[in-house]
């Protein structure tokens, strides 16, 4: 099998290699020993076990391999990493329809740039916070409380949804039972 040392001094001279399929893996392994064995994004160890990927920038239709960056292994990402950076890499190719690659690097510039930048004081209605729901244990005190108090009027069933009734707040406060806990 043939070796391939030196890609360190092959990424810093430009100069192209087509690969064979047989040429991954000791390529992979040794970029992967370049970068300490760590995933080049999130910087955790990988291995074969966490699943190891010779990541590479795909070539579009229009584009010449090696044309900012189209063909070339760029290096060795951890199964997540490489699976997210390609969703995203094809969604901006779907949906942002960016001209090339210098596009899309300006394109996340600004994304992190919008993502650091404060945010406004308004909280969207997606993001309500969910109402409590009312203490079983808390009701069962209430309910014994008032049949022990002798009142006439029936008491009411524990709500389906959960959520605190109008009747029940009404008669947590003249209990002084808390409802939620």
């Amino acid at each position: 099998m043939e070796t391939f040392k030196g890609t360190k001094e092959l990424k810093e001279t430009k100069e192209l290699k087509q690969l064979k399929v047989s040429d991954i893996l000791p390529i992979r392994n040794e970029i992967l020993e370049l970068q300490s064995g760590k995933c080049a994004i999130c910087g955790d160890i990988i291995s074969e076990k966490t699943g190891i990927s010779a990541d590479h920038q795909h070539k579009s239709s229009i584009e010449t391999i090696g044309e900012d960056g189209a063909g070339l292994i760029r290096g060795v990402l951890c199964r997540g990493c490489n699976t997210l950076e390609g969703k995203i890499w094809n969604n901006m190719n779907r949906f942002k329809q960016p001209k090339n690659v210098n596009d899309r690097i300006k394109w996340l510039e600004e994304l992190l740039k919008y993502y650091k930048s404060e945010n406004y004081p308004y909280i969207h209605p997606n993001e309500k916070p969910k109402e409590p729901k009312v203490s079983k244990r808390n009701y069962n005190k209430l309910a014994k409380l008032y049949k022990d108090s002798g009142k006439k009027k029936k008491f009411p069933e524990y709500p389906k949804s959960g959520k605190l009734t109008v009747g029940l707040k009404t008669l947590f406060e003249e209990f002084q039972i808390e409802p939620f806990n």
